[in-house]
């Protein structure tokens, strides 16, 4: 059993629904985050993500799932969206409401001459699979030409980045 919990974070975990992988993440599944999770208040983003994410007037901030995860720590999955830049950010969090790790796990970059995209599956065991590919703007995308990564949450909260990537 977890214990009581700090009021901002007890406010934020009611944004994030508890979902069982496998999920993927990719653009087209914002949208149903958007519609069916409750929209984060200013007064929410102020006193948590401005703790560990940088953002200004023109950054959206949906809040898309938490992972059941049976250590004494949450995770939580939010889409954040600003100029040129789409991502999902994966958060693990103390019962305290402290930062423990925090990595992107899919999106998509542009700094207006490439692309970089990627798309995330997270497994029942906690393991995020990451493809991720680049290409300029003008060209057409070639998926046999993305690079695959694997994260893990492991039973402390951290997140492990495998240290070798792979071509498809």
């Amino acid at each position: 059993m977890k214990k009581k919990l700090p009021l901002e974070l007890e406010a934020l975990l009611n944004h994030f629904p508890v979902i069982a992988p496998p999920i993927t993440l990719s653009e087209e599944v914002t949208h149903k985050f958007s519609a069916e999770n409750p929209p984060l208040s200013p007064e929410l983003i102020s006193k948590t993500f401005a703790n560990w994410d940088t953002f200004d007037e023109y950054t959206e901030l949906i809040p898309c799932f938490q992972l059941d995860t049976e250590g004494s720590f949450y995770a939580l999955v939010y889409w954040k969206g600003s100029l040129l830049s789409y991502e999902y950010i994966l958060i693990t969090l103390t019962e305290e409401n402290i930062l423990i790790n925090k990595k992107v796990i899919a999106g998509t970059l542009s700094n207006g001459v490439t692309i970089k995209t990627s798309v995330a599956t997270i497994d029942e065991d906690l393991c995020i699979f990451s493809a991720v590919g680049e290409t300029k703007v003008e060209d057409e995308f070639d998926a046999q030409q993305s690079t695959a990564y694997k994260f893990e949450i492991l039973p402390d909260g951290n997140i492990h980045t495998s240290k070798e990537a792979t071509t498809l």
